[in-house]
């Protein structure tokens, strides 16, 4: 499934070869522009260098309701197979179904138009299409009803928006919709934007990500940003977001090691070695109450890393405090069940001391939350090897450190 950002439009982001570079080294599959905003040459200038697809953009509905030649030549020149419509800003609420059954032909022609030089055509919904007029019809439903050749892309913030159900339209329209827009609705009402990215507001995305990975027509998912001075730091933290939400398997406790904690006698010595010679890159650090070093975090890839602990003492394991082994982390995206879980299966839940000197166990509530921001908790196994489960948050210093590992290659 492609990741697409989109870019709202070339002219206001200015140095259009910027954007387009940030977008491919955050790891995107292509991009969707809004066409009307122009820079076609640059456009295929800046896809052919950063080899960045653009299997799909956005044409206004009037362009698309005269003259078609021009939208063609657009879509040959640049790679684009799947032509995207919607209502212009500022339109008029379309009151009656008969003010929408219109507009369902003026579309339905298009698409044919379209589908002669082998275009698809899909439309994009905002809020109006969402809202029932005087038949109580939802007109989305209308639209697709009427126009059965022309598909959909979903656009799911303005769906939370409006408090309705993404579910519900997913499942209701799964063979109709090819590309889907991502955005949540921001629960910080001091925010510049009332849109969030999906995972930092309101939403719960486990359930509309599970239906999304089914369907069947499905091709991309698009990031959109209202924002264009803030584009690079949204397009670092939406995919960040999108990866870790599109990856949870429900059926799958587990996701991985994400790290291994090392108590080491002199701090300075190992981080040479494992920055020089081994090449981890240092993440963060974070420190104590009285300004000391807690640990210096650093990485060997997106998803695992080496906790680096000063203040061993002694060269026996397997002590909090000695030398070696600290403990091993498991990456779980939910706590909750995974504790439930093991408790079912026999295992003894375990929290750390107020001192630190060891983890014991206990039969009440065993989550806590971390330094870092992430929700943790602890196991042992029979011989004593303490094992960590951490629920990564979107906001933990370990996303934050990766959205800040994007945006430093932003020139």
């Amino acid at each position: 499934m492609a990741t697409l950002a989109h870019i709202v439009s070339p002219q206001k982001l200015g140095q259009l070869e910027t954007v387009v570079k940030h977008v491919a080294s955050c790891g995107y599959d292509g991009i969707e522009v809004d066409i009307a905003a122009g820079g076609v040459e640059t456009l295929l200038f800046a896809s052919h260098r950063y080899q960045i697809k653009m299997p799909q953009a956005h044409f206004p509905l009037t362009e698309l309701a005269n003259d078609i030649d021009p939208v063609v030549e657009t879509c040959r020149a640049l790679g684009i197979h799947t032509v995207v419509s919607s209502l212009p800003l500022g339109t008029d609420v379309l009151a009656t179904a008969s003010e929408w059954e219109r507009l369902a032909s003026k579309l339905g022609g298009i698409e044919e138009r379209l589908r002669r030089f082998g275009l698809r055509f899909a439309w994009r919904n905002g809020a109006a299409e969402l809202l029932g007029h005087s038949s109580h019809q939802a007109p989305i439903d209308l639209l697709l009803q009427s126009c059965p050749g022309m598909d959909w892309q979903i656009d799911i913030g303005w769906i939370v928006r409006l408090g309705q159900s993404p579910a519900d339209l997913l499942n209701r329209h799964t063979g109709r919709i090819v590309s889907a827009r991502l955005l949540d609705i921001n629960g910080d009402q001091a925010a510049n934007s009332p849109w969030a990215v999906p995972g930092y507001g309101l939403a719960d995305w486990s359930p509309i990500y599970q239906i999304l990975k089914a369907m069947p027509r499905l091709a991309t998912y698009v990031a959109y940003n209202d924002d264009p001075a803030g584009f690079h730091a949204f397009a670092s933290r939406w995919k960040i977001a999108h990866e870790r939400l599109i990856s949870f398997d429900p059926n799958q406790l587990f996701l991985g090691f994400t790290h291994v904690a090392l108590k080491v006698l002199d701090i300075q010595a190992q981080l040479r070695f494992y920055q020089e010679v081994m090449g981890f890159r240092e993440m963060f650090r974070l420190n104590n109450a009285d300004g000391t070093l807690f640990l210096v975090y650093l990485r060997i890839n997106d998803h695992q890393y080496l906790e680096l602990f000063p203040g061993a003492v002694g060269g026996d394991t397997p002590s909090p405090d000695d030398r070696g082994y600290q403990h091993i982390c498991l990456d779980v995206e939910n706590l909750d069940l995974v504790v439930a879980t093991l408790r079912d299966r026999g295992a003894k839940m375990c929290l750390w001391h107020d001192d630190l000197s060891g983890i014991y166990e206990v039969d009440g509530t065993a989550i806590t939350l971390g330094r870092d921001g992430n929700r943790q908790s602890w196991v042992k196994d029979p011989e004593g090897n303490r094992i960590e489960l951490m629920e990564l948050a979107l906001g933990g210093s370990q996303f934050s450190a990766m959205e800040a590992r994007l945006l430093a290659r932003t020139p």
